[in-house]
């Protein structure tokens, strides 16, 4: 399967109804007509969610559901360049037991393994909402959770990498303590502009870092909004996005609309794609 150069991809289930009411929840009745979705809106790629709900069902969990991952993505031409780890912010490991701690490092060592199965090459492991980083007397718990799986990612080729709510110093330091080759930063631009960084300081400090992102917008201390009417500076973030020489996945991570999903992923692609067009003729 043929990989975009520019990778324009969607967080699993915007694609679909929300299912059970949540606002971003694995899409168990829709998963495969998500990918049909996906190629009609021109997207390359799905960013596939992996929860505490149910896991045992999540296709990614067995034999026979890697198989039809497979041949949806075979038949479809939309691959899964990255997993969306919410089970470890459902199940967060800083307030887990000793013996729950070690089930958590074993869970994400065996999903590094899973997803290696689908051909995919990133992890997002959100440290953010429940699983949030009080302060950098955690650091020390979240490379004891991860160096188990860290092992198998280097002899795998699959990157870990973390979301947090630090500010950019404090998130440059973390990734400099973990210092691994398959460690790295998921940027999500709707969640820094919620809260107030500034992405140029958070680029600057961390840019070369980041494997994967999250795009969407939200106003300041506030909701996530359609791309362009909250608080992200898109102008800034593509700009220096551009001199980092950005390649890997863009995930449309944007807030649902009134209109049906697949036109709403049409037209969010398009916003990507023209700052794109704009910061790379500089």
């Amino acid at each position: 399967m043929e990989r975009n150069k520019i990778q324009i991809g969607i967080m699993q289930g915007r694609l679909s109804k929300p299912t059970d009411g949540k606002f971003q929840s694995f899409p168990k009745y829709t998963w495969k007509e998500e990918f049909f979705s996906a190629r009609e809106a021109g997207l390359s790629n799905i960013e596939w969610i992996f929860e505490a709900d149910e896991w045992q069902k999540n296709p990614i969990s067995t034999d026979v559901g890697i198989k039809q991952i497979r041949e949806v993505m075979s038949e479809t031409g939309v691959v899964i360049e990255s997993i969306c780890a919410d089970y470890f912010m459902d199940i967060p490991y800083f307030t887990a037991s000793l013996n729950e701690r070690k089930e958590l490092s074993e869970k994400l060592t065996w999903l590094v393994h899973q997803v290696e199965k689908i051909d995919a090459r990133n992890i997002d492991l959100p440290f953010v909402d429940a699983s949030k980083v009080e302060s950098s007397e955690q650091y020390p718990l979240i490379i004891e959770f991860i160096s188990p799986a860290l092992k198998v990612a280097e002899k795998l080729n699959i990157n870990i990498a973390l979301e947090t709510n630090l500010n950019p110093q404090d998130f440059k330091d973390l990734l400099e303590m973990g210092n691994h080759r398959n460690l790295w930063a998921n940027y999500d631009t709707g969640n820094s502009s919620g809260i107030g960084y500034d992405c140029r300081e958070e680029l600057d400090a961390y840019g070369k870092w980041i494997k994967t992102l999250h795009i969407k917008d939200r106003i300041l201390d506030g909701g996530t909004m359609p791309l362009g009417s909250g608080s992200a500076n898109f102008n800034h973030f593509f700009s220096r996005l551009s001199e980092l020489k950005y390649k890997g996945p863009i995930i449309l991570q944007a807030a649902r609309e009134e209109e049906k999903e697949v036109t709403t992923a049409i037209k969010n692609r398009i916003f990507v794609e023209d700052y794109i067009s704009k910061y790379s003729e500089k």
